[in-house]
């Protein structure tokens, strides 16, 4: 129950109701009290200046004639209010017929006005003590008279009681009422969190695309469920990206299995020559190395995504790796005829921070794929620029180039532009993917510009490296001059991600 946020929202609105019920209710109470003894209290001094008026104009001390007018209350024993007249020294000169036998008590005092609450004939009674002074004939001029007037207040406080029992009864019942209305509101208030619940719920291995539906969410809980949709939207893409690499590894895998499979078989029905065996061996053994290069490929790129590789990070010159890569690639670019471009630059111009060997791969993949998809006889430019404390690589062809519609999807696991997996170029479909990891892992991007039939250009972004001086490389261009030199300072730094 105290877990409950509807129970807590509950109890809190109780509470502060409960509170401000309380107070309005107390001083309300106390408001009316003031007001009935306020009326009692004016009554009393009224009747008591009336009295005085009465005793002030009678010239005789030891019995007063008052008019039935005055005294018609006075004259029952059951009557509720009451009077007596006394000297200072507390002798009773005058009574009325309602206090009966009894007294009304007194207390000499020297003030002219007190009020005194009092039980009277077993019932709570309020009184006034009025003191005045009359006037006489002799030595003594003036003598003081007490007027002491009582009223039965039972009624009054009756009613007082009355009045707490309907306070508090209509208290409990707005209580009632609103911790019931309290009550549906929470219930209202929290049904887009149970709708939200009940969505995730039902999402799925086989139903992701099921979302949240953001027409009846709350202001404060839209942030929530759009933050929920876009995990949905990632999780999503991320389950629909690992069926498409299972089915792609299949696909892939299929063909050299059904080499070896086929050739296996067919060689061992008969007797064959050493020509034949060797034949078939050689078959099996391009296909074993297409296999083979095709997991090094996977458990590379599970690594990238694992976070499993260790690089290491140090100066590197960028123009060096370009140019090992070159040397390397240099038979295939002679092949096909292919002019490679690489300006002069003097050596430590393109200084970037990174794993020297990572950083070989993926230019020694990026140059690759520019020859394999150009032209023949075609160019191939490399250009380097520095901007806003990076390298820049530009790798630029003259090759068959993209359609704009696979520019976004390049460098998805074994995604291929050409839609029917054609053998004519060799290939897997791994390249742009492994080299996307490994420059996400240097903190860099690779960005794809390309025009069908005219050619692409890959970009590669990789921080410079932070104890560089000086650079031949313009801000916001290049330079093929060696209009500068670069000086290094400090050692090699290393890390690992």
């Amino acid at each position: 129950m105290t877990n409950s946020i509807k129970a807590k929202i509950v109890l809190f609105y109780m509470a502060v109701l409960f509170s401000v019920l309380s107070a309005f209710g107390v001083l309300l109470y106390f408001s009316l009290v003031k007001i009935i003894y306020n009326a009692i209290d004016s009554d009393l001094m009224s009747r008591s200046k009336a009295l005085a008026t009465l005793v002030q104009d009678n010239d005789d001390e030891s019995e007063f004639n008052f008019s039935d007018d005055v005294m018609w209350e006075y004259h029952s024993q059951k009557s509720k209010s009451f009077f007596q007249i006394r000297l200072s020294d507390g002798a009773i000169l005058e009574k009325s017929e309602s206090v009966g036998t009894l007294e009304l008590p007194y207390t000499p005092q020297k003030v002219p006005v007190t009020f005194q609450p009092l039980l009277f004939k077993g019932e709570k009674t309020r009184m006034i003590n009025f003191r005045i002074s009359r006037e006489k004939d002799g030595p003594e001029k003036n003598h003081i008279l007490i007027i002491q007037c009582a009223e039965d207040i039972s009624d009054s406080l009756r009613l007082l009681k009355s009045y707490r029992i309907i306070l508090s009864v209509a208290g409990l019942i707005i209580m009632l009422i609103s911790s019931s209305g309290g009550f549906l509101i929470a219930r209202k208030g929290l049904q887009p969190v149970k709708d939200i619940s009940r969505a995730i719920s039902r999402i799925s291995e086989s139903n992701l695309s099921e979302r949240i539906v953001m027409t009846h969410i709350p202001a404060e809980l839209k942030s929530l469920a759009i933050a929920f949709n876009h995990t949905f939207d990632s999780l999503e893409k991320s389950f629909n990206r690992q069926k498409q690499f299972v089915s792609d590894v299949s696909h892939e895998l299929r063909t050299p299995l059904a080499v070896i499979l086929s050739q296996s078989e067919i060689t061992l029905r008969k007797q064959r020559s050493a020509a034949e065996y060797q034949e078939v061996l050689a078959g099996i053994f391009e296909a074993s190395q297409l296999m083979s290069h095709m997991v090094q490929k996977l458990l590379t790129l599970a690594r990238l995504g694992a976070d499993k590789v260790e690089l290491r990070f140090e100066p590197v010159d960028l123009n060096e790796v370009i140019s090992d890569a070159l040397r390397i690639l240099k038979p295939l670019a002679l092949q096909r005829a292919i002019a490679i471009e690489l300006p002069d630059i003097r050596p430590g111009a393109c200084m970037v921070s990174g794993d020297r060997a990572a950083l070989l791969e993926v230019f020694m993949n990026l140059i690759d794929n520019a020859i394999k998809y150009n032209v023949t006889s075609g160019k191939i430019a490399i250009a380097f620029r520095r901007e806003q404390g990076a390298v820049t690589t530009d790798i630029t062809d003259t090759g068959v180039g993209i359609p704009e519609n696979d520019l976004d999807r390049v460098c998805d696991r074994f995604y291929r532009v050409d839609k029917s997996r054609s053998k004519k170029i060799d290939g897997i479909g791994l390249g742009l993917s492994i080299c996307d990891d490994i420059v996400k892992l240097h903190g860099g991007s690779i960005s794809i510009r390309s025009q069908l039939g005219k050619g692409s250009t890959v970009s590669v972004r990789l921080a410079a490296a932070q104890h560089v001086e000086n650079s031949d490389l313009n801000e916001k261009g290049q330079d093929h001059g060696n209009t500068s030199v670069q000086r290094i300072s400090g050692g090699r730094s290393g890390g690992r991600t």
